[in-house]
């Protein structure tokens, strides 16, 4: 029986711990795939920049442009929650990297009034991936960016809510009755963990086509 003295050390571990030695288990199998995923996302990265330096004070370009730079850092920051163990944070930021696509996809539109009413915060990110597949073709979106957003759709689903999956993180496949406190890897889950990164990096190819999408709306206004 665990006494609450180890407990406490256990929980006070997992607070001030950098999980160094889960994300080392993670590089060894997906560091290609990372690397993937950054020249994808370096991509985006360069199309954004030219997209905001179009901005020129006015505010409506601004908020599309925030939009996009949002979708960008959170989609980094998911991929390096999952590749730190962390693998439920991940699923819900990731959540928020498809909405703020889908929104920042939106709010382009010329002929859509989903940017004054996100503006004037009459609008709801928790319908925009509905609505943007909505009007896909007003937003000239088809192809891999749009398989890949209704793929993604159904795969953030998961992270919204409590499901079997959600408690199945802080269980150990690999060793019988072995239970885990935040960060984790577990060699009994390889294949969900392949899954996962597999799905991040296949987004991170259509990013660049995102952010150009975006662009090439907001040049039609």
């Amino acid at each position: 029986m665990e006494t609450v003295e180890q407990a406490r050390e256990t929980i006070l571990k997992e607070l001030i711990s950098d999980d160094q030695e889960v994300r080392v288990e993670f590089i060894k199998l997906f560091d290609a795939d990372a690397k993937e995923f950054a020249g994808a996302m370096a991509q985006a990265f360069v199309g954004w920049r030219a997209l905001d330096n179009e901005v020129k004070g006015d505010e409506r370009r601004a908020h599309v442009s925030a939009l996009v730079h949002t979708a960008i850092t959170l989609n980094i920051l998911s991929l390096k929650l999952l590749l730190s163990g962390q693998t439920v944070a991940a699923g819900n930021l990731f959540r928020q990297v498809v909405e703020s696509i889908a929104l920042a996809l939106l709010c382009s539109g010329k002929n859509l009034d989903v940017l004054s009413r996100f503006m004037e915060d009459n609008y709801s990110s928790t319908v925009a991936v509905r609505d943007v597949l909505r009007h896909a073709e007003k937003l000239s979106l088809k192809g891999d960016a749009l398989k890949a957003l209704k793929s993604s759709q159904n795969f953030y689903h998961m992270y919204s809510h409590i499901t079997k999956m959600t408690i199945a993180v802080g269980m150990s496949f690999e060793q019988r009755g072995g239970l885990y406190v935040g960060a984790s890897f577990d060699k009994g889950k390889i294949n969900a963990y392949a899954k996962e990164v597999n799905g991040r990096v296949a987004v991170a190819k259509v990013f660049p086509n995102f952010v150009a999408g975006v662009a090439a709306n907001v040049a039609k206004w």
